[in-house]
């Protein structure tokens, strides 16, 4: 993968100061907007619960693939696309996950229930990869 890879973990001393903060997001901006960056999103949901995300920003987009969705996530989801929304000035976001989960029909209700639609293959947005599902999120 071509472009810049931010990581959440070695970032966050650097992120205190606002100025600096700034300066990194519009680095990320910057790069994902002529390439593609790698961003890894880490939230605490409880004291002994994290949720990590990794995922690829190109262009305007958001990739996700969503391999675990702990209980009480939903918050932290929701922040992550206000994140893409605001920050990082993104058009859509995409996620994908594997079409034979046992808790497929759950996944496809909640995302839906979040503003998600159901992509078909061949559409332009989506990968050629027959193995998952991939639902798409149109940021207005």
């Amino acid at each position: 993968m071509s472009g810049l890879h931010y990581d959440e973990f070695r970032l966050a001393p650097f992120l205190r100061s606002p100025g600096r903060r700034t300066a990194v997001c519009n680095e990320v901006v910057s790069a994902a907007q002529s390439g593609c960056v790698h961003l890894s999103f880490k939230f605490q949901l409880a004291e002994q619960t994290t949720v990590v995300w990794e995922t690829v920003v190109g262009g305007r987009c958001l990739y996700l693939s969503i391999v675990q969705l702990p209980e009480g996530s939903k918050e932290a989801f929701v922040s992550l696309l206000e994140y893409a929304e605001e920050v990082l000035g993104c058009s859509h976001v995409l996620i994908c996950f594997k079409k034979d989960r046992s808790d497929r029909a759950m996944l496809i209700r909640t995302f839906m229930f979040l503003g998600f639609e159901v992509i078909p293959p061949g559409h332009p947005m989506a990968p050629a990869n027959n193995d998952h599902l991939y639902m798409l999120y149109e940021i207005e």
